[in-house]
């Protein structure tokens, strides 16, 4: 017996067809692979015990701050070890502002955190936390 190709398409096409029928499509959600992924991301990072801000662009910006300050003083080095405790302090500051504001953000029943949650924080700190100085 002799194929053609009219015959040739109906077995490829028959082919496809029971394929597609037996082929079942899984819809997944981006939204809820995405908080997945911050939900590990947090979870790791509560676990590390490494700075989160990269050391460089620290020590730049602490060096930008001391020329803003001193303009007239020499001073253009510092010590690893001034900078590491500063690093530590900064961040521990900003873990624990970060948090408060968080924790105002629930106690307005949102779970998004806002500028108006910052600017509250800073007035319930007062006049003598630092960023208010």
């Amino acid at each position: 017996m002799v194929r053609r190709k009219a015959d040739a398409r109906s077995i490829d096409s028959s082919r496809t067809a029971r394929s597609d029928k037996s082929r079942t499509d899984v819809v997944v959600d981006r939204r809820k692979i995405q908080k997945a992924h911050i939900l590990k991301e947090i979870r790791y990072f509560r676990k590390s015990v490494k700075l989160l801000i990269p050391k460089l662009p620290f020590a730049r910006i602490v060096k930008e701050i001391m020329t803003d300050l001193f303009p007239r003083s020499d001073v253009r080095r510092v010590q690893e070890s001034a900078l590491e405790a500063l690093q530590e302090a900064t961040e521990a500051y900003l873990v624990q502002f970060f948090e408060d504001c968080v924790l105002l953000s629930q106690h307005g029943k949102r779970v998004t955190l806002q500028i108006q949650d910052m600017i509250l924080m800073r007035r319930l700190r007062g006049r003598d936390d630092i960023i208010n100085k």
